[in-house]
């Protein structure tokens, strides 16, 4: 086994230094737990990098595209960076 995942939390919560409005939802924090192999094989196909990462973040978050789109990125980052420690 990977020893990055044997150290990854099952999940994490990241409270966002900025809330984030999205079609009357306001956002102040993201829910992050292990994505599936599905979910990293849907982000993949949007052609990698920063796409990527944020197809996959919406994915496992369950906040619409649009919203994690105005996400700061230091917390874009903790995001990413907690989802990399899986994959």
């Amino acid at each position: 086994m990977d020893k990055g995942t044997q150290t990854q939390p099952d999940e994490l919560v990241i409270p966002l230094r900025k809330s984030v409005e999205f079609t009357g939802q306001v956002y102040t924090e993201m829910n992050l737990r292990e994505p599936t192999l599905g979910e990293v094989a849907t982000a993949e196909k949007a052609g990698g990098g920063i796409a990527s990462d944020t197809v996959l973040i919406a994915l496992v978050s369950g906040i619409p595209k649009p919203a994690v789109e105005k996400i700061g990125y230091r917390d874009a980052k903790k995001a990413r960076d907690y989802l990399m420690g899986f994959i």
